[in-house]
C-alpha cells in the first residue's frame, strides 16, 4: 500500500537503529558530515562537510565505528566479513521535503577515485532496497525513494575519471564534487540528473 511520504518519514525514524548509526552532530541547522580520509604520503586528515537542508533529515554514517572499536553489520541476522552486503558507503541521508522522499548516497575520497567506489554505491542502493522491501514485507507500506549517488573528493583534476558533467564515467549515476564546491551548498542543490528510482 503506498502512503504519503509523511507517513513514511516517520515509519523510516521509527524503524531505523538510529542508536547505531544516526548522525547527531548539527551546526547552526546543518548536518556535519565527517570522516577520516587518506592524502598522498600517507598521512590522513578529518574531512567535514556542513551542508544546510529544507525539511526533515535522517542522517546515517553506516561505518560508524562501535564501543569495541569496528562497524556493526548491516543486517545482523547475516554474516558481515567480506560479504557483498557487508561493502557501504560513508553516509545514507534520507529527506523529506516537498511530500517527496530522498536518499543521498555519499562517499567521501581524497585525490583518488578507486575502482571499488562504483561497488560501494552500488551495494549501498541495495541496501535503501533491502530496507525499503523489508518494511514493505512487514508493515505493507511502500514509497517510491529518489536515490542521488555522489562522491566528494580533493581531486583538483578528476577529468581521468569523471565527464565534463561531473559523472563518474564508469556508473553515470554518481555525481562528483570537490570538496570546496560544496561549502555552503544546501543538500537539496546537490545536482545529480541521473537519480535512481527506487520501488
Amino acid at each position: 500500500m503506498a502512503v504519503d511520504a509523511n507517513k513514511y518519514f516517520r515509519g523510516l525514524k521509527a524503524y531505523l537503529n538510529t542508536n547505531a548509526y544516526e548522525i547527531t552532530k548539527r551546526d547552526n541547522g546543518r548536518i556535519v558530515l565527517e570522516e577520516k580520509i587518506f592524502l598522498a604520503g600517507g598521512a590522513e586528515r578529518k574531512q567535514k562537510v556542513r551542508l544546510a537542508f529544507s525539511g526533515e533529515v535522517i542522517a546515517l554514517k553506516l561505518d560508524l565505528k562501535n564501543q569495541r572499536g569496528s562497524t556493526d553489520p548491516l543486517f545482523h541476522f547475516l554474516e558481515d566479513d567480506a560479504r557483498p552486503w557487508s561493502k557501504r558507503c560513508d553516509f545514507v541521508i534520507f529527506q523529506l521535503y516537498r511530500n517527496k522522499l530522498s536518499v543521498y548516497c555519499i562517499e567521501f575520497k581524497s585525490a583518488s577515485l578507486p575502482e571499488s567506489l562504483v561497488d560501494q554505491l552500488s551495494s549501498t542502493e541495495s541496501w535503501c532496497k533491502a530496507i525499503q522491501a523489508i518494511i514493505n514485507l512487514y508493515t505493507n507500506e511502500k514509497k517510491r525513494l529518489h536515490l542521488k549517488k555522489f562522491v566528494f573528493s580533493t581531486m583538483v583534476d578528476p577529468s581521468r575519471f569523471v565527464d565534463e558533467e561531473g559523472y563518474i564515467i564508469r556508473d553515470h549515476s554518481i555525481r562528483h564534487y570537490h570538496y570546496d564546491d560544496i561549502n555552503g551548498m544546501k543538500l537539496e542543490e546537490l545536482d545529480n540528473q541521473c537519480p535512481v528510482l527506487v520501488g
